[in-house]
């Protein structure tokens, strides 16, 4: 399956390309999670925001052709 995922702000370096940009579609075989791709992309073990296709998602939830994951790293502000 191929699914679109988007790295931001110091996550970027984590896509499998290495490019220069934030976003890259990949292709994962059938079943994988959102706590896998993490995992495979071996992004560091803090705390993130991660979306599925604009809503808030979890490790163990499965991705799905087409599907657009989105990792974000956590914000502060006030």
């Amino acid at each position: 399956m191929r699914v679109e995922l988007a790295l931001f702000a110091s996550l970027r370096r984590y896509l499998p390309d290495g490019g220069d940009g934030h976003e890259q579609t990949i292709d994962l075989p059938d079943g994988t999670t959102v706590g896998q791709v993490i995992s495979m992309l071996g992004l560091p073990d803090e705390p993130r925001v991660v979306f599925v296709n604009g809503r808030h998602a979890h490790d163990e939830q499965p991705l799905h052709d087409g599907d657009r994951l989105a990792v974000f790293p956590p914000v502060a502000g006030g």
